[in-house]
């Protein structure tokens, strides 16, 4: 995305030429436009599908869409539809029609010649034009896709062929994570309270429990959906229910997701699916879609999915900062579904170096260097753009552990995971890998080398942490490092750590015992600070791939150098506290966040540990 651009009228227009007239975008939140392309003078053609089942036989009647260009930059507008994405000697070829479009306004338009009924496979609708200069006085010639960033509809909702830039037609979507603000103007012989139900082909719930199921609604009324009755089939299981919304689906092609309460399914399976919404607003719905169908999974329970994020970072290291920024702003974004593991290199210092190089559970071609689940590896200032694909995984498992220490001399810490299987295997490539993970180190001669200095911006995700980097020297002091491997040793998986053979619902327990004494540097010296916090990471490995398939991490235990936590003299009082942030800045009156609290004793001894404030 390259600027910010907002339109008047056109991104929540609706049409009202009737009652029966309705709007299908991929812009359904009606989000402001942004802009995008390939800075070239060059022909485009941008086309989005309609492939929703609810709109089979609807009638299409045109288009609209933002197009931030003025004809001094742009000409060759039309508009057409076709069955399928066609070129003939390198140029679009559609199969319905094609027909010139108009520009007023920053809003590109026609009305077709003829209306197509949809069918049953569904319809491309499409743009064309030209771009004949690049001069920001006309717009943003170089930019001329309006588009909205989005997660979902990138199966289908910008797809670009261009004359220079892409030579066959291109899922855009897919690429830049964003789809087309384009509306095409439909008819339909919908009722004022018709409304589509969208089922997922794979649902999820717990067996034995009444679960909420995510159901997508589509209000194709002229009335605002408020309520609804609907019926629903889970194999031999039948039910009924009644739904009031808390936030109410506009009319006229709007969509919203609920959750509705489904079961009790006494027994784990995956079994067919229906559910129809008989009424809406207390109305017969008569919507030709008012049914949908799937396979539901009753599963003994709903696994929390947790992508295991691994970086590969150094302190002599100059670029490494992105990677500093990644995981702390990460672990802000994601909470307890975080699970960070920093590994420091051998290469680039020796102070918290803990694993050789070449154990790393990945190949590393360079630094800093990261990956998520093993399995895609990556820049780590990508990290937080993609963790959200892995986190949206189902997975077969749900991972837990705790950790203790074995003594009051904390000579030992024993951690004790839990994994339950949402269904059997006779037999399978699981182990399990346990790790324990350092948070709040933190020493006065540890100096970040810094490569950002003078800087005007950072790479990757935007973060106050920044200023620290871009306002520093070429070596930063005083940062706290977080997440950082403090031993590893079996990081490829513990054989028998997983029974041969497994059952649903059962819950198989394992023991890892860490001794504290271990807890070295590669060098053998010891690098834990007094008052960082230490946990235990669990992950479930599928030997054949390597990949990680799903994790968690414990509870935190604070590290004290005199082998006693939380011991104070009876006489003691506490003489001074102290706030810092996790970059070791010290904050006299702590807002909204997350900082180290250090509290000083009259009889000499600290305490530090990590507080939230909300």
């Amino acid at each position: 995305m390259k600027h910010a651009i907002i339109f008047s009228a056109l991104c929540c227009a609706a049409m009202t030429a009737g009652a029966t007239d309705i709007d299908f975008t991929y812009n359904v939140n009606d989000e402001y436009a942004k802009v995008y392309g390939f800075n070239k003078k060059e022909a485009y053609d941008v086309a989005i599908k309609i492939a929703d089942p609810s709109y089979v036989g609807a009638k299409v009647l045109g288009l609209t869409v933002d197009f931030p260009v003025d004809t001094a930059a742009a000409d060759g507008f039309s508009a057409w539809m076709s069955t399928e994405l066609l070129l003939e000697n390198k140029l679009n070829a559609p199969d319905i029609c094609s027909q010139t479009a108009t520009l007023e306004e920053d809003v590109l338009s026609v009305t077709f010649d003829q209306p197509y009924t949809i069918p049953a496979d569904g319809v491309w609708v499409g743009y064309s034009f030209n771009i004949t200069q690049l001069d920001n006085k006309y717009g943003w010639p170089g930019s001329p896709l309006a588009v909205i960033e989005s997660e979902d509809n990138l199966d289908y909702g910008l797809w670009v062929h261009s004359s220079r830039s892409y030579l066959k037609w291109y899922n855009l979507a897919n690429k830049v994570k964003a789809v087309s603000t384009m509306i095409v103007h439909l008819q339909t012989e919908f009722g004022p309270n018709d409304v589509a139900v969208g089922v997922a082909a794979e649902s999820y719930m717990v067996a034995g429990e009444e679960y909420p199921v995510n159901v997508t609604l589509i209000n194709h009324g002229t009335e605002q959906l408020n309520e609804i009755t609907y019926t629903y089939s889970i194999g031999d299981f039948t039910g009924t229910g009644s739904y009031l919304l808390e936030t109410p689906i506009e009319p006229l092609g709007k969509t919203g997701v609920v959750s509705l309460a489904l079961g009790p399914v006494e027994e784990c399976g995956s079994y067919p699916f229906s559910i129809a919404i008989d009424t809406s607003n207390g109305s017969e719905n008569k919507d030709p879609m008012r049914s949908g169908s799937g396979n539901m999974n009753v599963w003994p329970v709903i696994p929390v999915t947790r992508p295991l994020v691994e970086e590969f970072t150094g302190l002599n290291c100059g670029y490494c900062p992105r990677g500093y920024v990644a995981m702390e702003e990460m672990s802000k974004m994601y909470g307890d579904r975080f699970v960070g593991m920093a590994y420091h290199s051998q290469s680039y210092e020796s102070s918290m170096v803990t694993v050789l190089d070449r154990d790393f559970p990945i190949d590393v071609p360079g630094f800093p260097y990261a990956d998520l689940n093993r399995r895609f590896e990556m820049d780590p200032s990508q990290l937080p753009y993609n963790w959200g694909d892995c986190a949206k995984e189902i997975v077969p498992m749900s991972v837990d552990v705790s950790a203790e220490w074995s003594d009051d001399d904390h000579s030992e810490i024993v951690g004790k995971s839990s994994v339950i299987f949402v269904k059997d295997f006779d037999t399978h490539n699981y182990e399990l890998a346990f790790a324990l993970v350092a948070d709040g180190l933190q020493n006065p001669t540890w100096l970040q080398s810094n490569y950002y200095a003078g800087a005007n911006k950072g790479d990757g995700v935007e973060s106050d942490l920044w200023d620290l980097f871009l306002k520093g020297g070429s070596k930063v002091p005083g940062l706290v490092f977080n997440d950082v491997v403090a031993y590893f040793k079996d990081i490829k998986g513990i054989a028998g750590s997983l029974p041969e053979k497994i059952e649903a619902g059962e819950e198989y327990t394992f023991e890892y015992r860490i001794p504290m004494d271990q807890v070295l540097t590669i060098r053998d010296k010891e690098f834990l600070n007094n008052g960082c916090s230490l946990h235990m990471v669990a992950i479930v490995l599928d030997t054949q791939s390597g990949y990680s398939v799903n994790c968690n991490k414990s509870n935190s235990l604070t590290y004290t150098t005199s082998g006693v936590e939380g011991v104070e003299m009876e006489d003691a009082e506490v003489v001074s506290t102290v706030y810092t942030n996790l970059q070791g800045v010290r904050v006299a009156n702590p807002s909204a966040g997350v900082y180290l609290k250090t509290v000083t004793l009259s009889d000499g001894t600290a305490r530090t540990e990590k507080i939230t404030v909300k």
